[in-house]
């Protein structure tokens, strides 16, 4: 029997379902199954904040004095990127001289500083040496040094100096990271030859590219001690060193020989100056009549003249040697503030330095 449809109702013979629609709710049910995988972000940069410690002075100086300069540090670092911390908050934290990671640690976890700047002044007489050290909080490293001597200098020219390196001590550290660690080393004499991990890279001075991280700087030069240096780069910064070489200790049988020789030779030069002036004068009073010769000289004549030119010249070469000898084996030079003493040719004569 046949199966009608009602007259109302609409044959779906034909009639194709939208796909689109379908097509799009069954991309969006398996999505949503699906985790999503975020892009990774990169972490913010830790803000540079540091940590100024007091003022180490070795030597006489007044505290008005210490805190004019502690006052055009602060002035100069505060010309740059890096926040300065409020010195009230690292003040409670120190102890001693702050120059263990202890101290660093609780400067750090309390003051929330980034980097310790430890500024030391030597004055000695009217000389300074000033040295100002980056020091990173966290690992206790050293990875900026900034240093400057002033000779002959007034307390507001040191002032001066400590406005100028706290800036350039923030340069410095604004520039880290953006190009090689740079290595600038100067010797006094200079000519000595440098080594980089056992490897020569030149001469002083010298300013070369280095790979970022410790490394061990040697510098040689004949007829002085070698010196070593551990040193720490890092990206962007220039580590400066200037190395003041002492001699080597000369040979003790060579030097000996030398003080005889000299000795000798003064002897020499001594003894023929009085064999010069003896020369023709008369060794007898009676230089009369039947003494006197047809040149009408005396015969008891003194006649040294010869022989006191030759102990003059051996005395002169003699004591030339000793002294070059004594010259080429000096010792080292003296540890500043222990007393020396040099005797130096002036002129016709000698001069004394103590």
């Amino acid at each position: 029997m046949a199966h009608t449809w009602p007259a109302n109702s609409v044959s779906l013979r034909g009639v194709r379902p939208p796909l689109c629609p379908i097509f799009a709710l069954s991309l969006c049910v398996s999505l949503a199954g699906t985790p999503v995988v975020h892009a990774a972000q990169e972490p913010a940069s830790q803000e540079q904040r540091l940590a100024v410690l007091p003022l180490k002075i070795e030597g006489q100086t007044d505290n008005d004095t210490r805190m004019r300069w502690t006052a055009r540090l602060s002035e100069g670092l505060a010309r740059g990127e890096a926040a300065l911390v409020d010195p009230a908050t690292v003040t409670p934290f120190l102890e001693g001289n702050c120059d263990r990671q202890s101290c660093y640690d609780r400067v750090r976890a309390n003051s929330g500083a980034s980097h310790i700047v430890r500024t030391t002044v030597v004055a000695k007489n009217r000389d300074f040496l000033l040295k100002l050290d980056l020091i990173d909080a966290k690992t206790g490293a050293v990875v900026l040094t900034a240093a400057e001597t002033c000779e002959i200098c007034g307390t507001e020219e040191v002032a001066t100096l400590l406005d100028s390196q706290g800036a350039l001590l923030q340069t410095r550290l604004a520039s880290m990271g953006t190009g090689p660690a740079m290595l600038v080393l100067t010797t006094s004499p200079s000519g000595a030859v440098v080594y980089v991990d056992g490897e020569p890279v030149g001469t002083t001075p010298i300013e070369r590219p280095v790979l970022e991280g410790s490394h061990r700087i040697r510098v040689n030069l004949n007829g002085y001690v070698a010196e070593e240096r551990e040193l720490s780069f890092v990206n962007g910064a220039r580590q400066e060193v200037n190395l003041d070489l002492q001699r080597t200790p000369g040979n003790p049988k060579t030097r000996a020989l030398g003080a005889v020789g000299l000795a000798g030779g003064l002897a020499l030069l001594g003894a023929g100056v009085a064999l010069t002036v003896l020369d023709d004068r008369p060794y007898k009073g009676n230089c009369s009549g039947a003494n006197i010769d047809a040149d009408m000289d005396c015969k008891f004549l003194f006649n040294t003249g010869p022989l006191g030119a030759a102990m003059i010249g051996v005395g002169a070469i003699l004591g030339t040697l000793g002294a070059v000898a004594l010259y080429r084996n000096r010792g080292r030079k003296q540890v500043e503030g222990k007393p020396s003493a040099r005797l130096m040719p002036r002129g016709l004569g000698f001069a004394g330095q103590f």
